[in-house]
């Protein structure tokens, strides 16, 4: 039996953070990611018969939205995420551990506070203004090589920040959460 329209939209709206989140990391913009939800919201009241459980909404919405802020990105020739990235975005929550969400967000934005201030621009330039490494080391006169180590670096230390601040690994040196110099 299909579930009626009214539950589809209770679930959605409870998870409207996550589906918005995914579009606005693909996007970079808020109000585009709020027109995929509403799109995306939209297109499940369309489809309310293929829904047949309650599992089934999530997973459609998030893939949904993605594939939608995807085709926004490419139209505004911006980079989108690695997959690996938007992956992680849609994984189901037991995936993930049992860490919440906005717990999982703060233990990032307070890492990514703690980076140095090279290092911030090094991660905005690649994932804020979509540059490739070869643009990024012209902008700032580095070789290619280097920005690759770098970034590696700063994406190993906010994983380990993270993971950190969350409680999953064991507070060591290599965690302290600061960044490239």
């Amino acid at each position: 039996m299909a579930l009626p329209a009214h539950v589809i939209v209770q679930i959605l709206l409870r998870e409207r953070l996550r589906v918005t989140t995914l579009a606005a990391a693909i996007a970079r913009d808020g109000h585009v990611a709020d027109d995929i939800f509403q799109q995306v919201v939209l297109a499940a009241l369309e489809n309310c018969s293929h829904f047949k459980g309650h599992d089934h909404i999530l997973p459609w919405a998030l893939r949904a939205a993605r594939h939608r802020a995807l085709d926004y990105a490419k139209s505004k020739q911006l980079r989108p995420l690695p997959d690996e990235v938007l992956d992680l975005l849609e994984a189901p929550r037991g995936e993930l551990g049992d860490v919440a969400w906005s717990d999982q967000g703060e233990a990032l934005h307070h890492c990514l506070n703690r980076l140095t201030p090279s290092a911030r621009t090094l991660l905005q330039l690649k994932y804020g203004e979509g540059l490739t490494v070869a643009a990024i080391a012209a902008r700032l006169n580095r070789t290619a090589d280097a920005v690759y180590q770098s970034l590696s670096r700063i994406h190993k230390l906010l994983r380990n920040c993270v993971q950190t601040r969350l409680g999953l690994i064991p507070a060591t040196a290599n965690a302290r959460c600061e960044g490239e110099g």
